[in-house]
């Protein structure tokens, strides 16, 4: 794997892709305030629309948290989109959410990220892979709906949409600090899915808080600044960052304080993206090769994760 130079002699690269699953302004914005205070600026995902299933948090109709996002925005971070809203959502209610969108906050978004149960997921579950990995995947979403945002037939179909729109859409997560030690490629393109995507890029796991602790731990840290690395981790603020009391998990800050402290070049993932592909300048395809490297990594992380 090249290595890559980073911008203003920075040793390493580092962002944070949000999953706003569950998300309100009162149980992330103290942890926005703490990456904005020690200057880590990364990408939140939101949604257009109220949720329509089991899944709780706030979106872009309520005005407190339209108004957080918006300071978000003005400092920088990145708005991504989690699908447009939680639940079932048809052609055309996501075409309308995408003018919302624009509406609300000025432009389009960039960045799209899969909402695990919804049908209008696109180039989801099965269709993520270069074989079948039917162990932990099907075609359908729990309530038995096939996931089908790419199916020109489907009522769930965007796919027009999203390569008009969306740049980057997220793939598959590994276990590694350095995204781009399982994955060199990331961004890449995909020649099955060209029709309705673009670029398609890998993360690190830190769904929860201690996933994400421990994926920032020195070691992992002094590593990923020694390899000239970069980092796109993928989290739930939501899942145990914040404490009954209101306090942020002590864990939490230290890595945060820890990090802040090193080399590092900390900027949306878009932006992060961007600067990889312009550096890379490629305009091929991702080679089937590497695309069936990436599924077995994936499947063996997802086992080992497990134990």
């Amino acid at each position: 794997m090249k290595k890559i130079t980073w911008p203003e002699g920075k040793r390493f690269a580092f962002t944070i892709v949000d999953d706003t699953d569950n998300a309100t302004v009162q149980n992330v914005k103290p942890v926005y305030d703490l990456l904005y205070q020690y200057g880590l600026i990364t990408t939140k995902t939101v949604w257009v629309y109220p949720p329509r299933d089991t899944y709780t948090g706030e979106c872009l109709q309520d005005v407190n948290y339209l108004q957080f996002v918006r300071d978000l925005k003005s400092k920088g971070f990145e708005i991504a989109l989690h699908n447009v809203g939680s639940g079932n959502f048809t052609t055309e209610e996501i075409a309308r959410g995408f003018e919302i969108y624009c509406e609300l906050l000025g432009d389009y978004p960039k960045m799209h990220i899969n909402h695990a149960e919804n049908p209008d997921s696109i180039y989801w579950s099965k269709a993520r892979f270069c074989f079948p990995v039917n162990r932990f995947n099907t075609h359908s979403n729990k309530s038995g709906i096939p996931f089908s945002g790419e199916n020109p037939e489907s009522p769930y179909f965007w796919g027009e949409t999203s390569k008009k729109h969306i740049t980057y859409i997220r793939n598959k997560v590994f276990q590694d600090i350095n995204t781009l030690q399982c994955d060199p490629q990331t961004p890449y393109r995909e020649k099955k899915k060209e029709k309705y995507s673009n670029y398609w890029f890998s993360s690190s796991d830190g769904a929860n808080v201690e996933m994400f602790n421990r994926l920032l731990s020195p070691e992992n840290l002094n590593r990923l600044e020694a390899q000239g690395g970069c980092c796109i981790l993928y989290t739930h603020f939501t899942n145990g960052f914040i404490l009954e009391d209101g306090s942020l998990h002590p864990g939490f800050v230290q890595c945060v304080q820890d990090l802040s402290r090193r080399s590092g070049w900390f900027v949306p993932a878009s932006h992060l993206l961007d600067y990889l592909q312009e550096q890379r300048n490629r305009t091929g395809f991702a080679s089937p090769w590497r695309l069936a490297m990436n599924d077995f990594k994936w499947l063996l992380n997802r086992v080992l994760r497990k134990y």
